[in-house]
């Protein structure tokens, strides 16, 4: 599926190519200065789309193949975080450090995940 800046260029492409006349000779030599511009513009913002699209998609790939990582810290911080609340009568402490950076390290890896996952 297409966002809506994808969409845009290719009815920019497509109003371009249609809007331009065919010639047998060389195509720039055959165009009005302000088309072959236009057209040089469309092909740049073509060009620009393809590779965010594309640096997009790296990007992705490359979150996907951490997850088994985030999956393993995430569980390694549960642990951890259960080992913090069975010590000592933990469960009459209302108020504590250590258990609000696991819960923001459980909560970060968890978000990692579900982005990564879309």
């Amino acid at each position: 599926m297409l966002s809506t800046t994808g969409k845009r260029c290719l009815v920019l492409i497509s109003a371009a190519f249609l809007s331009v006349p065919i010639c047998a000779f060389s195509q720039v030599l055959c165009y009005p200065t302000n088309r072959a511009l236009d057209l040089l513009a469309v092909q740049a913002m073509v060009t620009q789309y393809e590779s965010f699209r594309s640096s997009c998609q790296q990007l992705k790939a490359k979150e996907r193949r951490n997850v088994p990582t985030y999956n393993a810290r995430l569980n390694g911080a549960v642990v951890s975080f259960h080992g913090h609340i069975i010590k000592d009568n933990h469960h009459l402490t209302t108020n504590c450090s250590v258990c609000r950076k696991y819960l923001r390290e459980i909560r970060s890896y968890a978000k990692k995940i579900e982005q990564a996952m879309k």
